[in-house]
């Protein structure tokens, strides 16, 4: 048993999909498996009833969640006092929008510790905007950003090359039960945000009561947990959501996908090169394309 088998663990506990929770570990279902076993014969109880449908913790599992998170915050609260977090002290700073905090760029740093060891990064979170500015400016080392073919690149980040880490897609969702053909309120993305850009120019038609708009991404899904409306979000950031059935997707036939990409500062550190040069190959092995 090792520590990434804790958090195998409390990615199944959050997921309650062993498919989703494997992608989200970068390992396949069938490793995945086999090092939910490993820890399940480590403790010798069963955590996770395989034969449930859908998916679900046995009591023990249950159990083990609020220790397993207590076991690996005390791991990284004792691990913080050496690791270099703030840029000052050696960590690459790095600027993204909230919603890659979720899956994207969490997938993106397990890969990158088995090629690159003792990286650290100083993340800040920020718009669109703001990240072109920092990355343009050499304020910050690396940058993520949404990339969609419709909605046009700030020119501080048109001049730059990037490596594209990830892909996802708005997706509109609502509460389970909820009437296709009812005109509910629908929570979107500020226009002044980049995800709310790609949503205005491949919008579809909904029955919609009235428009709400919020800052981050995160904002939106609280409402539609809350069973205040439909919303539109990135499919990172409601995976779990759906798998557990606490919102359904709405297909629409929307052209909806987008690329996460990573941009390198002009001025950037050795190490953030690095970084970027790697993130080329990420995607390499799964024939990328535009979004």
């Amino acid at each position: 048993m090792n520590i990434d088998h804790l958090r195998d663990f409390l990615c199944v506990a959050e997921t309650l999909n062993l498919t989703l929770a494997a992608n989200r570990r970068n390992t396949t279902q069938s490793n995945f498996s086999k090092r939910l076993r490993k820890l399940e014969d480590f403790l010798g109880r069963a955590l996770i009833d395989r034969g449930s449908r859908p998916l679900c913790l046995t009591a023990a599992g249950e159990e083990f969640v609020p220790k397993a998170r207590q076991i690996l915050a005390d791991i990284d609260s004792f691990r913080g006092q050496t690791v270099p977090w703030s840029q000052r002290e050696g960590g690459l700073s790095i600027v993204m929008p909230h919603n890659a905090t979720v899956a994207v760029f969490p997938q993106f740093k397990e890969w990158l510790s088995h090629r690159m060891a003792d990286v650290h990064f100083a993340p800040l979170i920020a718009n669109y905007d703001t990240a072109a500015r920092l990355v343009a400016g050499s304020k910050v080392d690396l940058a993520l950003v949404t990339r969609h073919p419709r909605v046009p690149l700030d020119e501080n980040h048109s001049v730059f090359r990037y490596a594209d880490i990830g892909r996802d897609r708005l997706v509109v969702v609502e509460t389970p039960g909820a009437s296709t053909h009812e005109e509910l309120p629908l929570h979107l993305s500020h226009p002044l945000t980049y995800i709310g850009q790609i949503w205005q120019s491949c919008r579809c038609d909904l029955p919609v009561s009235r428009t709400v708009l919020h800052g981050m991404a995160a904002d939106v899904r609280a409402h539609c947990l809350a069973g205040r409306g439909r919303g539109v979000l990135p499919e990172s950031l409601v995976e779990a959501d759906s798998a557990a059935g606490r919102l359904v997707i709405r297909e629409t036939g929307a052209k909806l996908d987008y690329a996460i990409s990573l941009y390198c500062a002009p001025q950037a550190s050795r190490r953030a090169k690095q970084v970027w040069t790697l993130a080329a190959e990420y995607l390499a092995n799964e024939s990328p394309k535009e979004p």
